[in-house]
C-alpha cells in the first residue's frame, strides 16, 4: 500500500514538523495535571452530559458536535484532542506569518500552550475540543483568505461555523488578519495586491459575520455577558465599547492586569510591550516603510487597529464590562507579533544592524520564554489549587452523607443539604492556599463554586452515584420555614439531621446562602 504517512511527512517542511511536536509535547507538559486527573467546576457538574447553555448563548454548533468526544467530559479524550488541534492550529499560524527558523515556529507553539486562555478553556473540559477546533477554524480562515484569490469563500464557511462553536474567536481572525497585513507590507508585498486581500478579508469576515447573525434568528439568545446584543447596537454604544476594547487590551498588558497574571507574568508582559515598540520602529526605519507613502500610511493605520482587534469581543457585545478568560484568546497575536517581528528585522541585515538586530531578537526571545514559563505556573498552580477545592468539598460532601447514614437514611429515600455560610467561607476553605488570585480566571474553581445551594444535588449524583430525589427549590424553601428545620442543630452537631415531610434534612445553617 502506499506509504501515506512518509509522503505527508516529506512534504511538511521542518519548521512545521518541530512546531507540531513542539506544541504537542508542551501541551501535554503544561497541562498534563488537568488531563491526568478530573478537575471539574461548577459548569462541569451542571452541564454534562450536554453542552450547557449552546443554542442559547449562540452556540448551535456545540451540540450537533459535541459527541464527536467525551459526552462526559472525559479528560484523557477532550484535552488530548484539544492539544491536537492546538497544534495544527499553531502550524497553520506558522504558515501564515512565513516563520522560517525552527525558533520562531516552536515559540508559537509554546505560547499558545501557555497562555492561560488556553487552560480556562481546559476547565471547560466537556467543550476544550470544540474551543480548539473553533480556533483552528478561525486561523484557517486567515490563512485560506490571504493565500488563495479565491480562498476566502470557503474562509467564510468557517469562520461562520467557528462562530457558531464560540463567538469570541472572530476577535482571533480579526486580529490575525491585521498582522499578517502589517507583515505582508513590511515584507515588501505591493501595496495593491495587500489592499486586494485586505478588502477580501473584511468581506469575508463582514459575510460570516452577517450570516451567523441570521442564524441567530432563529435561537432564543440569553443574556448572557452581552450576547443578545450582539448586532444591535447604537453608535454611541459602539463608540464607547471601541474604547473600552483598547483600555482593557492596555489594562491586561501594562496598567491593571488580571488578578491570575499579577507579578511575573505581567512584569515580563510589560517588558515584552516595550521590545514590541523598539521592533516595530526598527521595522518601519530598516525596511524603509516609508519609502512609498501608501504603504507606510497603511502599516500605521494597521497599528493603530491592532488593538482594538486583540479586544474586539468587547465591540461584539457592547455591554460586556469584562470578558473572561476564555474570550480573550486572540491575545495571544500579541505574542505572535514579537516572534514574527524579530525574525524580520533579521532577514539581510549586516554589520552593526546584525549584532543589534540579534541582540534584540535575543532579548524578545527571552523574554517570551520567560513570559511562557510564568504562563505556565500560573496555570499548574490555578489547577492544583481547584483540585484542592474539589477534594476538600468532596471530603466534607463525604462526611455530611455519613452523618445522614448515621441517622437513619437509606439510599434512594429523598435528602436534602440546607443551609450556606454566605458571605463566610466553607468551612473547609479555612487556609485560602493564595485562592484570591483565582478571582478573575475564568473555570478555576473554589470551595464554595462547588458547595452553592442550587447545585448540590447534582454534585452528590454525578461523584457520589446517590439518587437525592426530585427536591425543587421551592420545596426546600418550605422545609427550611418549618418549625422542625428551625430547631434542629447545626451539623456536625447532634440533631442535625431529620425527616421531615418525607425528606432527609441536613442542615447546615438556619440561612441558604
Amino acid at each position: 500500500m502506499p506509504d501515506f504517512l512518509k509522503k505527508i511527512w516529506e512534504k511538511l517542511p521542518i519548521t512545521h514538523r518541530f512546531c507540531f511536536f513542539i506544541s504537542l509535547i508542551t501541551g501535554l507538559l503544561v497541562h498534563f495535571f488537568m488531563i491526568s486527573n478530573k478537575i471539574t467546576n461548577l459548569d462541569d457538574i451542571v452541564c454534562v452530559p450536554g453542552v450547557g447553555g449552546g443554542k442559547v448563548l449562540g452556540r448551535w454548533l456545540q451540540d450537533p458536535i459535541h459527541d464527536i468526544f467525551s459526552p462526559w467530559s472525559a479528560p484523557a479524550l477532550n484535552g488530548i484532542m484539544a492539544i491536537i488541534f492546538l497544534s495544527v492550529a499553531a502550524c497553520v499560524i506558522v504558515s501564515v506569518l512565513k516563520i522560517e527558523s525552527i525558533t520562531g515556529a516552536v515559540l508559537v507553539g509554546v505560547m499558545m500552550m501557555t497562555l492561560p486562555s488556553t487552560a480556562s478553556n481546559m476547565y471547560y473540559m466537556y467543550l476544550a475540543p470544540i474551543f480548539a477546533l473553533s480556533i483552528l477554524a478561525s486561523v484557517l480562515n486567515v490563512y485560506l483568505t490571504s493565500k488563495y484569490t479565491y480562498g476566502f469563500i470557503l474562509g467564510i464557511v468557517l469562520q461562520f461555523l467557528s462562530m457558531a462553536c464560540y463567538q469570541a474567536y472572530f476577535g482571533l481572525s480579526a486580529s490575525f488578519f491585521v498582522l499578517a497585513y502589517f507583515l505582508m507590507l513590511m515584507d515588501g508585498t505591493k501595496v495593491s495586491l495587500v489592499i486586494k486581500k485586505g478588502l477580501r478579508s473584511l468581506l469575508g469576515l463582514a459575510v460570516a459575520m452577517a450570516g451567523y447573525l441570521i442564524s441567530l434568528k432563529f435561537v432564543d439568545l440569553s443574556e448572557y455577558k452581552g450576547l443578545s446584543s450582539i448586532g444591535h447596537t447604537s453608535p454611541a454604544d459602539l463608540a464607547l465599547s471601541i474604547l473600552r476594547a483598547y483600555h482593557r487590551v492596555v489594562q491586561y498588558f501594562v496598567t491593571a492586569p488580571e488578578s491570575f497574571m499579577k507579578g511575573a507574568p505581567t512584569l515580563f508582559n510589560r517588558v515584552l510591550v516595550v521590545f514590541l515598540i523598539i521592533l516595530v520602529v526598527l521595522l518601519f526605519i530598516w525596511k524603509k516603510a516609508f519609502s512609498e507613502i501608501s504603504r507606510g500610511v497603511i502599516c500605521l493605520i494597521l497599528l493603530a487597529i491592532f488593538p482594538l482587534a486583540l479586544g474586539l469581543v468587547y465591540v461584539m457585545a457592547p455591554e460586556l464590562s469584562h470578558a473572561s478568560t476564555v474570550m480573550i484568546y486572540s491575545y495571544s497575536v500579541f505574542y505572535f507579533f514579537l516572534i514574527a517581528g524579530m525574525e524580520r528585522i533579521m532577514r539581510g541585515e549586516e554589520g552593526t544592524k546584525k549584532k543589534a538586530s540579534v541582540f534584540l531578537a535575543s532579548l524578545i526571545f527571552i523574554g517570551l520564554i520567560l513570559e511562557a514559563y510564568a504562563g505556565a505556573r500560573v496555570i499548574n498552580n490555578s489547577y492544583y489549587r481547584s483540585y484542592v477545592a474539589q477534594n476538600r468539598v468532596m471530603q466534607y460532601y463525604n462526611r455530611i452523607i455519613s452523618k445522614l447514614e448515621d441517622g437513619g437514611y437509606k439510599y434512594g429515600e429523598p435528602m436534602a443539604i440546607l443551609g450556606g455560610f454566605y458571605p463566610d467561607p466553607l468551612p473547609v476553605a479555612a487556609h485560602s492556599m493564595h485562592g484570591a488570585i483565582l478571582a478573575d480566571f475564568e473555570g478555576a474553581t473554589l470551595e464554595e463554586h462547588l458547595f452553592l445551594p442550587t447545585h448540590r444535588d447534582r454534585f452528590i449524583q454525578i461523584w457520589f452515584g446517590i439518587d437525592t430525589g426530585d427536591i425543587t427549590t421551592e420545596k426546600k424553601e418550605k422545609l427550611m420555614k418549618t418549625a422542625e428545620f428551625k430547631e434542629m442543630s447545626n451539623y456536625p452537631e447532634d440533631g442535625c439531621v431529620k425527616q421531615i415531610d418525607g425528606v432527609w434534612v441536613v442542615k447546615l445553617n438556619e440561612d441558604d446562602g
